[in-house]
């Protein structure tokens, strides 16, 4: 890992300096793109540059302003409808996303984005807003670094998620049953007050399904289950609720997804699958790239070049 974080580092810090994000605006500059960014949370377990930190302690907020400072002086900030509807700009065009419904997107993310007037989508997660809660990953890795389980489950929910193995009701049960008994008093996601201060301020609040499943792993009913039921939720607690957004859980869709969505009149679809999205792009498969809060503007503007030199080579 230590390793890694300074060549990536070092070789992001000197594309930075040799003019990489003017090369990349030089590139880009005669059709509109679209990159859509995204975070989940300000976590110092997913957030570290050498070791993770205890997931329930949180930090980088100031250089998460100096990342929405770095991409408001060379990029455009627009909404999904924004850039399909007639207000897409030649060169790049972006957006910031966050999954889950954190606590510390409303407390250390959404003023900074109110601050400097960005676009951004909150993804929320509906049945685990207004509890102590936790999603599935984060129970485990909460209950390993804590020693109430064994390292050996961490790898349950990827499994789970990416349909490896089966969803065993008495791996979930046991995990469920120790973070009951073991449940921190701190509260990690957002509610619904939260929820709304973000939608006044004129953000969008982006469907992230009802309890987090892999929608591609799910019967039609279900699907429709998991979306309704964040949708309904998201009507009832934001007077003008109009994202017409879904971010997929861990990306996962298909072709059952997408007739639910338009029967919704959820208009646009975010992956987990990186790359830039044009007019031609389908509305129901944006693509995205991950960031962390932690990430240099050395990373960030390396990552952006990554995908224009994936792009240029295809």
């Amino acid at each position: 890992n230590t390793l890694k974080y300074y060549f990536k580092n070092t070789i992001g810090y000197l594309f930075k300096i040799c003019g990489g994000i003017y090369l990349i605006k030089f590139i880009l500059k005669k059709k509109p793109y679209y990159m859509v960014f995204n975070y989940h949370n300000f976590s110092k377990y997913n957030n570290y540059k050498i070791k993770r930190g205890p997931i329930l302690e949180t930090g980088y907020s100031d250089n998460f302003e100096k990342q929405i400072l770095f991409l408001k002086k060379h990029f455009t900030f627009l909404y999904p409808t924004e850039f399909f509807e007639g207000q897409a700009q030649n060169g790049l065009n972006i957006l910031i996303t966050f999954d889950d419904g954190y606590k510390d997107n409303y407390d250390l993310a959404f003023p900074v984005l109110k601050k400097y007037h960005s676009k951004s989508i909150f993804f929320v997660v509906s049945s685990i807003i207004e509890t102590y809660d936790f999603l599935l990953h984060d129970k485990i890795r909460y209950l390993i670094q804590n020693g109430y389980i064994a390292e050996k489950y961490n790898d349950v929910p990827t499994n789970l998620y990416r349909g490896k193995q089966n969803y065993d009701e008495n791996v979930i049960d046991f995990i469920n049953d120790k973070f009951k008994k073991n449940i921190p008093s701190k509260r990690i996601m957002m509610n619904s007050d939260e929820i709304l201060s973000i939608s006044n301020a004129n953000f969008h609040i982006g469907n992230h399904t009802d309890t987090h499943r892999g929608l591609s792993f799910l019967k039609l009913e279900e699907q429709c289950d998991e979306i309704y039921k964040c949708e309904s939720f998201l009507n009832s607690k934001i007077e003008r609720h109009s994202s017409k957004t879904i971010a997929y859980p861990n990306g996962l869709f298909n072709e059952d997804t997408v007739a639910i969505l338009k029967k919704s009149n959820i208009d646009y679809g975010f992956t987990i699958s990186p790359g830039f999205n044009n007019m031609e792009t389908d509305p129901y498969k944006l693509k995205r790239i991950g960031l962390n809060a932690s990430d240099s503007r050395s990373t960030i503007c390396l990552k952006i070049g990554i995908e224009l030199m994936k792009m240029l080579l295809k």
